[in-house]
């Protein structure tokens, strides 16, 4: 301990003992006031700055839990928003498969829609064909059936000849 003499005006001698400094936690020093006897005020001192310490390590205890109470907190956020946002990527997902489907399945039913108008112009021309085939055919039947007339007339004529023509033979033959 330092004693220190101070003066005062009719030279009387005081003296005072420089109080003992302590640290507390957060590092400032705090004068503890004058023990009233050395051994006494030392467990004094030794208690009152263990109760400080028990005090600051209470505010400290307390200060990393509200501290873990938050890390907690932004943890849960954290995976709620995880959740919302995978939950929001299936949807958008399920939503963009539902759409090229249909999309799709529009595309399908417009080639669908058109093969078949160009199935129906090939069935159209194909009637077309055939009605012009079956007419030349009826045609050709017809001109066949004629020459089987003509024909057929032709070799009638020569085998029985007219009754003029026969007087005209008999006659050219008389001559």
């Amino acid at each position: 301990m330092k004693k220190f003499v101070i003066h005062k005006g009719n030279d009387q001698k005081v003296n005072l003992t420089h109080a003992p400094s302590r640290t507390d936690t957060r590092g400032q020093v705090k004068k503890l006031s004058a023990p009233v006897s050395s051994a006494g005020s030392s467990i004094k001192d030794d208690l009152s700055s263990l109760k400080e310490a028990a005090a600051a390590v209470q505010r400290i205890r307390l200060s990393a839990e509200h501290e873990l109470e938050l890390a907690r907190k932004v943890m849960a956020d954290a995976r709620k928003y995880q959740q919302e946002t995978a939950r929001k990527a299936r949807s958008e997902a399920q939503q963009l498969v539902l759409h090229a489907r249909l999309a799709t399945q529009r595309e399908i039913e417009e080639l669908i829609r058109q093969a078949s108008e160009e199935i129906q112009k090939v069935l159209a021309d194909i009637r077309v064909i055939r009605i012009t085939a079956q007419e030349e055919l009826a045609a050709q039947r017809k001109f066949t059936d004629a020459a089987k007339l003509y024909s057929m007339s032709f070799t009638v004529k020569k085998d029985f000849p007219k009754p003029e023509e026969k007087k005209k033979k008999q006659l050219a033959a008389v001559k």
